[in-house]
């Protein structure tokens, strides 16, 4: 037990070397236990539980009778852990609020300068399902069809692991917040204004127009999820 608690270490460094040299990049087979306990002179045992770390967050993912393979699947592993700060940590829904806006307000001044015409042609395509809904089931998938659009037209890997990260956490932990924000704005058209602000800022490379639309959405929020 004491040499693999020493010797696991090693199998993972070794595989975090090659990820960040560019050897093993996403979708990349891993060589076979016996393989990797011979290179790298440790046991199979060590080998095991070398991987399991790697599994558990997120930088390798098994797949039945095939073998393992390098994922870079964070989105989940990210999620958990925001879920524990919020309960542990006793984050309160203003924190929440503040932090999409930081992560939101870099993707849209991003995506302004970076989205490109299928982008673009996306957006208008979310924004007239926002505009033509007759539900609060239906506005609320246009709605977060539009802002993950937008944080993916920022093309920044990081604002959209983090993005989809949140975005996870709201859905399965506070869902009653969004909830609340769109029941207060469903008789409210200024929720439409604003997203329209917000593409239409994008389409013509507008920073000024888009930055309205998304304080006005945040306005909207701060007003309703009380």
């Amino acid at each position: 037990m004491a040499e693999m608690e020493k010797t696991y270490e090693k199998v993972v460094e070794s595989i975090k070397n090659q990820v960040m040299d560019g050897t093993l990049v996403p979708g990349s087979k891993l060589p076979t236990e016996r393989t990797l306990a011979k290179e790298l002179d440790v046991s199979r045992n060590s080998v095991r539980e070398g991987l399991r770390v790697l599994q558990n967050i997120g930088i390798i993912s098994s797949q039945q009778g095939s073998g393992n393979y390098i994922s870079l699947n964070f989105d989940q592993k990210m999620t958990e852990v925001l879920s524990f700060m919020y309960f542990l940590k006793g984050i309160d829904e203003t924190q929440v609020t503040e932090f999409r806006w930081i992560i939101e307000e870099a993707a849209l001044r991003y995506a302004v300068i970076r989205a490109t015409a299928e982008e673009k042609k996306g957006l208008l395509e979310s924004l007239a399902g926002l505009e033509s809904a007759t539900s609060e089931a239906e506005r609320i998938q246009w709605d977060q069809q539009i802002h993950a659009r937008i944080v993916q037209a920022s093309h920044n890997d990081f604002l959209i692991a983090n993005y989809n990260a949140f975005t996870s956490f709201m859905d399965e932990y506070i869902k009653s917040m969004r909830q609340r924000i769109i029941r207060g704005l469903e008789s409210n058209n200024m929720l439409e204004v604003a997203h329209h602000e917000m593409v239409y800022g994008i389409l013509n490379e507008d920073i000024q127009l888009s930055m309205h639309g998304l304080r006005d959405h945040f306005g909207y929020i701060e007003k309703y999820r009380a």
